[in-house]
């Protein structure tokens, strides 16, 4: 006996709305066929269900399920497309090849994984945390590619992914001797992964990572191998910016124009800036501070305030770590900063952000810093 198309109508709509609900959205029903959809920042979205259910009411009751599942996936894959954190995650389509072999890939490895957006993977590791990885110049390349192709490239992805975890995570303690201390912008490691790691906040942008070196690799610390160390994190750090410390460096002076600098730096070194810690011993008599910039690993620079035209001084240092950015592999940060003796209250370097833009056709000055005692100061050296 066939169900009342009245009845047949409220039990397809019934089952919409425990779809949505399955995939993270709590709809609001608007009789007869019509739903609210919550937009996280916006409007809720309205939606009149009313042709949708006509067409699907045409099929065998058994598909019901399955059409009820496409319709919250392309709900949820347009909202997502458009940055909207919609449901549980952005499904593909069944003809996106890309997106569908690095799902299987990592299926096959028995590793969770699923798009939140359009070129955002997040993969779920043993432990339960989810780490995100930007696959858009993955999904690129796959563009065109055939379904072998697209295979091997999603399996070498997950390889190499299961690679980088393994060395990530492994509890090998190293010897103590063996730690340093290395700057890395904050964008350098994927999300999720960060949190896992020794590392602390350095200044803006840029965070303090505990490395053990070897001859073989250099690995960030992983927070868990604390206890096998025997020691606590202010230990660690301290141990590794000892041993940092104790590589060698050159310190020479020099001029940028009319800009004195002194330049300490350190050939295929990758812990010089740990040097931002002495800075001082460096630097001699330093009554205003410095402008410093440490743009890749074995480099850092410095100018004493009140030896030469600041904004000159700005200018020029901005331009230099511009450049040394733009030629490294690995920058540590385009930043401009201001150093002052001292450390702060967690034993870290003082260190302001601070930038000026220069018109040199009106002769005008803008300068950036949320640091109240810079702007003053500059005043006074002017």
């Amino acid at each position: 006996m066939n169900m009342p198309p009245q009845n047949a109508q409220a039990a397809f709509l019934n089952l919409l709305a425990s779809t949505y609900a399955r995939y993270g959205v709590e709809i609001e029903a608007l009789p007869p066929t019509g739903m609210r959809i919550p937009i996280p920042g916006h409007d809720p979205l309205a939606i009149d269900y009313a042709d949708t259910v006509s067409e699907v009411l045409g099929h065998p009751p058994e598909l019901h399920s399955e059409f009820a599942e496409q319709i919250v996936f392309g709900m949820l894959r347009q909202l997502r497309s458009r940055g909207v954190p919609v449901g549980t995650h952005y499904p593909p389509l069944s003809t996106d090849l890309g997106r569908n072999a690095l799902l299987s890939a990592f299926s096959e490895r028995g590793i969770g994984a699923h798009f939140d957006f359009p070129d955002s993977l997040v993969v779920t590791m043993s432990d339960g945390t989810g780490i995100r990885q930007n696959v858009q110049d993955l999904l690129a390349s796959l563009e065109g590619a055939d379904e072998g192709t697209a295979s091997k490239a999603a399996a070498d992805f997950v390889a190499s992914f299961e690679e980088r975890a393994r060395q990530v995570t492994s509890r090998q303690a190293p010897p103590r001797e063996s730690l340093r201390s290395r700057l890395y912008p904050e964008t350098a490691f994927p999300e999720g992964v960060m949190e896992r790691l020794l590392t602390r906040p350095f200044a803006a942008g840029v965070v303090e990572t505990v490395v053990a070196d070897s001859p073989e690799s250099m690995r960030p610390l992983n927070r868990g191998e604390l206890s096998d160390l025997g020691l606590t994190e202010e230990q660690a750090f301290a141990q590794a910016v000892e041993g940092s410390l104790s590589e060698p460096v050159e310190v020479s002076r020099m001029n940028a124009g009319d800009v004195p600098i002194v330049h300490i730096g350190s050939e295929g070194g990758f812990y010089v800036n740990a040097r931002l810690h002495e800075l001082a011993r460096h630097l001699g008599e330093t009554e205003h501070g410095a402008l410093v910039v440490f743009p890749s690993p074995p480099v850092v620079m410095a100018h004493v305030l009140g030896t030469a035209h600041p904004i000159q001084a700005m200018e020029t240092l901005q331009g230099i770590t511009e450049r040394f950015v733009a030629d490294t592999d690995k920058p540590v940060t385009d930043k401009l900063f201001w150093w002052r003796p001292g450390t702060t209250e967690n034993g870290l370097p003082r260190l302001s952000e601070v930038r000026v833009e220069v018109d040199h056709e009106t002769r005008s000055v803008s300068l950036h810093t949320a640091d109240q005692e810079f702007g003053p100061l500059l005043q006074s050296l002017m």
